[in-house]
């Protein structure tokens, strides 16, 4: 198990890298969201472009330092530059991070999501727990964009989805494998009130957080963005999704101590976000398990 502090000192050192080297961060996002998630970045230390026009694609894909996608709204034409973005990110070898919002809520957004997954090994998954589950075709469904799992059914379903060693051979047994879903995505954050990260022979549980962060629209989708970010300053999937899951849950637990209700929580999310230091990192972050 890796020692408290020598994780915290990596995260850290990673929003240091993001303050120093402001990467590009391209996000096609849903409408919803597009301003606080631009501004998460921003207070982040990162520097976010929005543009969904396939005009655009070629050159935002060539100047860029990662990309998120983020299929809420599925608008046919969004939903034809998402994959022509992950196309030109996978020849590039540049980062990618796909949330795949609703995803098992019916068969047009599970098509959707299953044919994204498709494109751009290299990239994290980063959805709630019935998002991830419903990329496994075990035709799981859910309610709209609602988690409808707990982790550890979830770990259950991802353990069951196949078990593959360095060399793709199906084990059929819990470890010492991982599932087969990771052959396309480097790590998976499978996040909610605890959150779950997952890459091939490692997993970690975070549980930080608040629940004012359900309350808000849009902390998924930051989780996502801020993901971006981080994979944006290390070639490592799984310390990006680690460091994105804590830092955004540190943040909200900031916040939501400051804050009289949901109106009052995103500004001071920003805030803390803005103010990460290793001191509260140090203090507040909190690791359930670890495996490798």
């Amino acid at each position: 198990m890796i020692e408290h502090q020598t994780l915290v000192h990596g995260i850290f050192e990673l929003c240091a890298r993001i303050r120093d080297q402001k990467p590009l961060v391209h996000v096609v996002t849903n409408f919803v969201v597009m301003n606080q998630t631009a501004n998460a970045l921003l207070a982040l230390g990162a520097s976010p472009t929005m543009s969904w026009a396939q005009e655009d694609a070629a050159y935002m894909s060539k100047i860029s330092d990662a990309l998120c996608i983020n299929m809420g709204t599925p608008v046919k034409g969004r939903i034809e530059v998402m994959k022509t973005l992950m196309t030109l990110a996978a020849r590039m070898d540049k980062p990618v991070v796909l949330d795949p919002v609703g995803s098992g809520a019916g068969a047009y957004r599970t098509g959707i999501a299953k044919a994204l997954f498709a494109l751009a090994p290299r990239k994290i998954i980063r959805g709630n727990a019935s998002e991830v589950c419903s990329l496994t075709g075990t035709n799981y469904t859910t309610r709209g964009i609602d988690n409808t799992l707990d982790l550890e059914h979830a770990r259950q379903i991802l353990a069951g989805h196949g078990r593959t060693h360095g060399d793709g051979e199906e084990t059929g047994t819990d470890e010492p494998g991982w599932p087969s879903i990771l052959v396309s995505a480097s790590s998976l954050i499978v996040s909610g009130q605890k959150d779950m990260i997952l890459a091939p022979g490692r997993r970690m549980i975070l549980d930080n957080g608040t629940p004012l962060m359900n309350s808000v629209t849009g902390t998924g989708c930051i989780l996502s963005a801020l993901t971006a970010a981080f994979y944006a300053v290390t070639d490592n999937g799984f310390d990006a999704a680690v460091a994105a899951s804590a830092v955004a849950a540190i943040a909200g637990e900031l916040a939501a101590e400051k804050a009289s209700g949901p109106g009052t929580f995103m500004p001071h999310f920003m805030d803390a976000l803005y103010n990460m230091n290793e001191k509260n990192l140090a203090a507040r972050l909190k690791v359930e398990s670890t495996a490798s």
